[in-house]
Formats: structure tokens, C-alpha cells, sequence
């Protein structure tokens, strides 16, 4: 009497044959992972997403007082109603940050819209809170908490990278044309003594 024997081997091989159902649920798990990571990848790749983070890198750079922070997120045709330029901005938002140990600024009741060109707007108020290092710093500090508007923050995006979303206008009704007479530097200068 003969009694039949198999040999098992390692990995779901018998003597030369694959286990096709381990295999099968390999491939379709490594299919299913695939597709969730695109499908992350693809929701952070979103224009609201993307303006959203931009405008969480513009207000930490603020904070942090950081010209270069700022600056690469401005667009070459940055442009207000205040007559300033992408330099200008920069100066003067670090300028104003100056007088600040430690500065805090808090967005509120951001809403992102975007428009049919293309662009989108934040539109948030701030409020500023930290260390001021004189009175200059609490002077900037009661005025900007006290602003009955909103900032209006304008970005475009400039071309089809979704990372290319840049700050092309900064707005605010309640803020004078004038800016009570500020220009960019005064500030510094004033510290400076000159």
C-alpha cells in the first residue's frame, strides 16, 4: 500500500506550485494602497488646500519677523492701494513685528472664496498678541485689534504647479489711505535714530 505524501516548502509553494490565493490578496492590497495614497496626495493637491496652507506660511512668517518667509510667497506684481510693492509689504510687516518680543498673530473667521479668474481670497481679521517691546508695539497692537473690517488676502495662482499660488494683494477698508502717515521703515529708522 502506497500512501501519498506532500511536501511543503516555505512561502505557499507545494512542490512547484504558488499559492494564487495569498498572491491574489497581496496584489489587490498593494492596488488598495496605492489608490489611497494617490487619493491623499490628490485631496492636499486642492486649490483651498494649497491657499490655506500659503496663508498659514504667511502668518508664521509674520510672526517670526521673517523677510524671506514673506517674500517668497508674494508675487513679483504684488500691488495694494497703499501704493506699496512686494519690498515694501515685507519692510514693513517685519518693521511693525520689530517692536515685539514675541508676536502672535491669530486669524479669525477665515473664509476662502475664489473667483472666476481664477484667484481666491481670504478673508480673515487678525488679532495681534505677544510682547511688545514699547509703545510703539501696543500703538500697532490696539490699532489692528481694533479694526472694525477684515483683512482681504488676494492670491493668484501663476502657473499650473498647485504650489504656485502667490500673494498679489493685501486690503483693508478700515485702514486709512495714509496709513496714519506711516511709510516702510519708519519704524526702524525711528529706533535708529535717524
Amino acid at each position: 500500500m502506497e500512501i501519498p505524501q506532500r511536501v511543503f516548502a516555505e512561502n505557499g509553494v507545494v512542490k512547484g506550485r504558488v499559492d494564487h490565493g495569498r498572491t491574489r490578496w497581496i496584489l489587490l492590497a498593494a492596488i488598495g494602497g496605492l489608490l489611497l495614497v494617490v487619493s491623499l496626495v490628490a485631496l492636499q493637491m486642492r486649490p483651498a488646500n494649497q491657499i490655506a496652507k500659503r496663508q498659514a506660511a504667511l502668518i508664521e512668517g509674520i510672526e517670526r519677523r521673517s523677510p524671506a518667509r514673506i517674500q517668497r510667497l508674494l508675487s513679483r506684481d504684488y500691488e495694494d492701494r497703499w501704493g506699496l510693492t512686494g519690498e515694501q509689504i515685507v519692510e514693513s510687516m517685519v518693521d511693525a513685528g520689530s517692536q515685539f518680543l514675541a508676536l502672535v498673530v491669530t486669524p479669525e473667521e477665515e473664509v476662502i472664496r475664489f473667483d472666476e479668474e481664477g484667484g481666491a481670497t481670504v478673508s480673515t481679521r487678525l488679532t495681534l498678541s505677544g510682547k511688545p517691546v514699547g509703545p510703539i508695539g501696543n500703538e500697532v497692537t490696539r490699532r489692528v485689534n481694533q479694526l472694525a473690517e477684515p483683512f482681504l488676502f488676494e492670491w493668484r495662482k501663476e502657473n499650473f504647479l498647485p504650489s504656485s499660488w502667490r500673494l498679489v494683494r493685501v486690503e483693508n477698508a478700515a485702514l486709512p489711505d495714509d496709513l496714519y502717515g506711516y511709510e516702510p521703515g519708519d519704524i526702524r529708522r525711528a529706533m535708529q535714530g535717524e
